[in-house]
């Protein structure tokens, strides 16, 4: 038998073509050519897969439990679809060429940060499609459209990531594909791909094939993976939540490429041209009833005076500790939230578009504290609020450029007050930025320093 060919079948229509009825979403097989009356098999053989379906991500604080990516695979198995474990993170992009040539770089020293997702073959012809699979081996990546764009990049660049032990590695860019088509992930790669670049720990298990939500959802329910404190299930057909943030991609367009370096005391400094075009000089004050002051991006300032305002007129303003904020909390902090080596999330602190208060009485983890009027005010002024991020963070504000005071979701800390004349009627889903929806935790940062 010659050598194995992923294809794309879209729609139970097609799936039926091939084995009769089976599962919307279910992943088919079919052999192409002949069987003589030997059993000899001619032609090449050619997996069909249906794509563009559902697929749901478990996902838990940190690397992911052993027992969870047994437990998944069972499930998985329940509900007749499959499952991998999937690794996601963040490295340094040293520069972008083209036959030898610079295309796009950071400044001589720094790194700028991409985020991507290594899964196995088969879970990525099953989640992003046999388009982007079969361009991929341990040295090539597919590049989100978005990065493509805001970098110059094409088919036939080469790009240098900074390994996880400081090594350059160099990737061959095989395809660029739609936002849609692979989620927020500026980058995938295979899991040989994974390992050349250190990243060798699981993060998450993906699952995909399934026909029936409600089967997956007993199934999870039935070996315990609900249960979990530190674990959740995202799935792409849930809404997205008020508190769900941007995906690094789209941060890069609205707030502008950062490029930072590592320093020697295991710390970063972001670039100063960088600071220069985007943050403020200094701190400055935010709101002169809420005398908060805090060095922010440039861009959300606006927007962090105006709901502090709101919040002193709505009588509120002692919900806020202006000294903690001050003293602990604030907007910009360079910091890289490592996972291993040099691989980790650029903390959203480092852009400044984040703000930390209440710190004491909202540590990370635990159950948060902060007014609900005061966080349904800081929504309708373009930010999310990270009481409901993975691990509960009640005392992060994070800017995400549209209002989140209507969307009507079930969320566990503080939700949004809807009625018929402001409920959310989008019926936009999480599609496919569930694979990066279990990042806040490890994104987020904090200053907590003076």
């Amino acid at each position: 038998m010659s050598a194995l060919r992923w294809e794309n079948c879209r729609g139970p229509i097609a799936a039926f073509a091939v084995f009769g009825i089976v599962a919307a979403g279910a992943t088919a097989y079919a052999l192409t050519g002949s069987i003589d009356s030997g059993a000899t098999a001619e032609g090449q053989a050619v997996r069909i897969v249906v794509v563009g379906r559902d697929t749901a991500v478990v996902a838990d604080v940190g690397d992911v439990d052993p027992f969870v990516v047994d437990a998944t695979a069972v499930a998985a198995n329940r509900a007749a679809g499959l499952s991998a474990p999937a690794r996601t993170g963040s490295l340094g992009m040293q520069r972008i060429t083209r036959s030898g040539t610079v295309v796009h770089a950071p400044p001589s020293g720094y790194l700028i940060p991409m985020v991507y997702i290594a899964m196995p073959t088969e879970a990525i012809v099953g989640t992003m499609g046999a388009d982007v699979a079969n361009v991929l081996d341990a040295s090539s990546v597919v590049v989100n459209q978005v990065t493509a764009d805001a970098t110059g990049a094409q088919v036939g660049d080469v790009i240098d990531m900074q390994a996880a032990d400081g090594s350059v590695q160099p990737f061959l860019i095989s395809g660029i594909r739609p936002y849609d088509q692979i989620g927020g992930s500026e980058l995938v790669i295979t899991i040989d791909g994974a390992l050349r670049l250190g990243a060798t720990a699981d993060t998450q298990v993906v699952i995909w094939g399934f026909g029936f939500r409600s089967l997956l959802d007993q199934a999870l329910i039935d070996v315990g993976i609900t249960d979990r404190r530190d674990t959740r299930v995202y799935r792409s057909w849930d809404p997205p939540s008020p508190d769900s943030t941007l995906s690094t991609a789209h941060t890069k367009v609205l707030l502008g490429e950062p490029s930072f370096r590592f320093l020697s005391d295991d710390a970063i400094t972001m670039h100063p041209d960088w600071e220069a075009a985007n943050l403020s000089p200094t701190r400055v004050l935010l709101d002169p009833n809420i005398p908060i002051r805090a060095r922010c991006h440039l861009k959300i300032v606006g927007d962090l005076s105006a709901a502090l305002a709101e919040v002193a007129a709505a009588g509120l303003a002692g919900a806020i500790e202006v000294g903690n904020a001050n003293t602990y909390g604030g907007c910009f902090n360079p910091r890289f939230s490592r996972t291993s080596g040099q691989i980790g999330f650029l903390s959203r602190h480092a852009y400044g578009m984040a703000l930390d208060t209440n710190t004491q009485s909202n540590c990370q983890g635990c159950v948060p504290a902060m007014n609900c009027t005061v966080v349904r005010i800081f929504r309708k002024h373009n930010f999310a609020w990270g009481g409901n991020f993975q691990r509960s963070d009640g005392m992060h504000f994070e800017w995400v450029g549209e209002p989140r005071d209507r969307i009507s979701f079930p969320s566990k800390y503080c939700p949004n007050l809807s009625s018929p004349l402001t409920e959310s009627t989008s019926s936009e889903t999480l599609g496919l930025d569930v694979l990066l929806a279990g990042q806040e935790a490890i994104t987020a940062g904090h200053v907590h320093e003076p």
